[in-house]
Order: structure tokens, then sequence, then C-alpha cells
């Protein structure tokens, strides 16, 4: 049947490191945040109940009900959409711990809260969805955090969803430590690595990073880059009064070139994009349209716009 949805009111879910939701998806006006189980810290997940509550909202959405917390988002689409019961969009984003600590992580806003936040296990979980058969093999698989590579189970993970033959993985690391498994995933052309480097040079490294890592997460990069057949990208998220230097935006992708990598990403601070979405500066558009429109100039093979990137992209072609 045609109606109004989304992949992740369809077949998503997410894991946060205190509850299950449907999404992780939240600058437009509704907010997102759509729960599932509340005060969650990996028990055993009761999935009939999920499915339950997915046909109730599947069966609103048929008669144009839209969740209100979905009001303008992006990535609602009038299509035709497949009813069984099974995820094919799952961010694993229980973790809050990290080896590096950026200005614009959402942890800043209580550090003390996020260092000390505890970790569940989420390896039996994922294991209980191959077992049952609801995750889908076709999966996008979205690692957020945090950092994945620190946690305990996550090169066990990682081979365990290899092994299943997901062959989207989606791990956003800042490639401080180096990690086998994502080797062998890009080796086998199952894994999508993003690093947001946010610079091209040691001073603003530091300066948004709090961590003088940058010759390393190159180093590891470059190593990363020796295996063909995956994709990697660099990313840049454009912080307003840090970053925002087109000098800057221009040696990252030639940085990223050079690397022998040949994607990018881009997207703009949380928070500085939320409180300046109607008042844009013009500076920020010549930067945003120099990436968007001008990565192939440094032999690049494309460029991924995240949230606040596409929403920018967005309102600007709707005010025309």
């Amino acid at each position: 049947m045609k109606y109004t949805s989304c992949i992740h009111l369809e077949h998503g879910i997410t894991f946060f490191s205190n509850s299950v939701q449907i999404c992780c998806i939240s600058s437009h006006p509704g907010g997102g945040n759509i729960m599932q189980i509340a005060n969650y810290h990996g028990e055993p997940v009761n999935w009939a109940e999920i499915f339950e509550k997915r046909k109730l909202m599947r069966d609103g959405l048929k008669k144009s009900i839209i969740p209100q917390k979905c009001t303008g988002c992006y990535y609602l689409k009038d299509q035709e959409w497949n009813s069984d019961n099974y995820f094919d969009e799952v961010l694993i984003g229980h973790f809050t711990h990290c080896n590096c600590n950026c200005i614009y992580c959402y942890t800043e806003k209580d550090k003390k809260f996020f260092n000390n936040n505890k970790t569940y296990n989420i390896y039996p979980v994922i294991k209980d969805m191959i077992d049952k058969g609801i995750l889908s093999k076709k999966s996008t698989i979205t690692f957020g955090g945090g950092e994945p590579t620190i946690l305990s189970e996550f090169e066990e993970l990682v081979y365990l969803l290899l092994d299943y033959d997901v062959y989207n993985i989606r791990i956003h690391s800042d490639a401080i430590k180096f990690s086998p498994a994502i080797e062998k995933g890009l080796q086998l052309g199952k894994i999508t690595l993003i690093t947001s480097v946010d610079s091209s040079s040691e001073k603003i490294y530091e300066k948004v990073k709090n961590v003088p890592c940058f010759n390393k997460v190159w180093e590891n990069l470059k190593h990363y880059a020796e295996a063909k057949n995956g994709l990697i990208r660099t990313k840049y998220v454009l912080i307003p009064g840090v970053n925002d230097n087109l000098r800057e935006v221009k040696n990252w992708m030639q940085m990223t070139y050079d690397s022998g990598i040949r994607n990018i990403a881009f997207d703009i601070e949380d928070n500085w994009f939320k409180e300046n979405r109607k008042k844009i500066p013009k500076y920020i558009y010549v930067i945003f349209d120099f990436v968007n429109n001008c990565f192939k100039q440094y032999g690049l093979d494309s460029c991924e716009l995240y949230e606040r990137a596409s929403n920018l992209k967005i309102d600007r072609d709707n005010s025309f």
C-alpha cells in the first residue's frame, strides 16, 4: 500500500544508553525521539511487543496520521512500503565513552554524567535478532556513540555481522584506535568507515578534538585506505567560529585525496544550526556550495550530506 512513511518508521530501531527508539533524527521541527523502550539497559527485548507498536503506528500512517515528532522530517516519503516484521535500519549508539573530546559532541552538556554512564553489552541483543531472523542481511547497521572501537565487544560484534553477511555496516570512528575488524570489513567491501577529522591542520584538529592525535588519525586512515573494497569517508563538521575557514576546508579535501580516500561527508554543528537555521550567514553557504559542488575537482567521487547539511540544502531550495 502506498502511504507516507519512512525507512525508520517502517523498519528502524536505535539503541541508546538508556532507551530503545525508532531513530536518532532530531533536527526537524517535530524533534524526533519516538520511544520504543524507556529505561533500557541491555535486557532481552520482547520483539513481539515492538512489532505490535509498529503495527499500530503503521495503521495510523496508512490513514495519513503522521506522528507529531516526525513533523517536517525530510525522510518522510509517499511510496509503497513493506509491512513485514523485520529490521533493516539499526543504529548502535548505546555507549557515550570516547577517546577524544570533540567540542560539538552532545555529551558536552553534561560530561560528568556521560563519562560515568554505564554501557551495556549489545552483542547478545544483536545475536538474538540474528537468531530470530528479524535482522535483514540487507540492513544498514550504523555504529554511532561514543567511540565504537573502545567497546569491549566491538571486534566480536563486527565479526558476527560480517559472518552473518550483512553487507552495509556504517561505522563512525575517530580512527584514533586501529581496528582489525574494520580493516577486515573494508577488505570484504561490507563496511563504510566515516571519520570526522573536521580539519586539515594539527592546530584546528586539537581545537576541535582536544586530543593531540592528528597525525595518528591520518596514518590510520591511510592504512584503512589500503583495503580497496570498502568505502571510507572523511567528514567535516563545520563549526562557525572554529573551523569555518575555506582554506582549511580545501586542504581537508586535498588531504583526503592524498591519503588514498575518494569520498567525503559534510555537516554543520547541531546546536548552532538549530539556533541559526532561519538566519544562516552567506559565508556558510559559500563553504557549503564549494564542498557540495567542487569535490570532483579534488579527484573525489562523492560527497554525502549529513542531517543539518541536508536540511540547509532543502531550506534554500524551498525558498526559491
